[in-house]
């Protein structure tokens, strides 16, 4: 009988666990408005992550195209990167920060951009802002609201 309860406890201990962890990583696939301060002021695009546990892929999306991008998520911080390419030049966008429902925001920076050769061409020193918003995804926001 003791075995059997101690069993038992042991049971639910590793499944309080695992759904413990499971709540470490927030759910944040579907689609998301990001916009951001860039050199034409500000600029939007849709982030579009899939994601497998803590895991993320997906594109991002904007006025040049569609670039991949991967990355975590762990508790509420996120992080990935995308691989913008161009005809002459390639970059890559580290992006950070944090999630909180459905919104994210943090900060991106620039990582190489070769073909410039000109030090600091591809922007500001330090990390520019972002802001997402979750689209189509949540109840609220299924429906768009047509106020005119």
């Amino acid at each position: 009988m003791k075995r059997n309860i101690y069993a038992l406890l042991l049971s639910l201990t590793l499944a309080w666990c695992v759904s413990a962890l499971a709540a470490d990583a927030p759910a944040v696939a579907g689609n998301w408005q990001v916009s951001w301060q860039g050199r034409q002021g500000t600029q939007q695009g849709t982030l579009q992550f899939q994601q497998d546990g803590s895991k993320l892929t997906g594109t991002m999306e904007g006025e040049r195209g569609s670039a991949p991008l991967s990355g975590t998520v762990n508790g509420n911080t996120v992080s990935f990167t995308v691989e913008m390419k161009g005809e002459r030049r390639s970059m890559t966008l580290a992006f950070t920060g944090t999630v909180d429902g459905d919104k994210m925001s943090g900060t991106f920076q620039p990582q190489g951009g070769g073909g410039g050769g000109r030090g600091g061409r591809g922007g500001q020193e330090g990390g520019h802002t972002w802001t997402a918003t979750r689209q189509g995804n949540a109840s609220s926001s299924e429906q768009p609201s047509n106020s005119n």
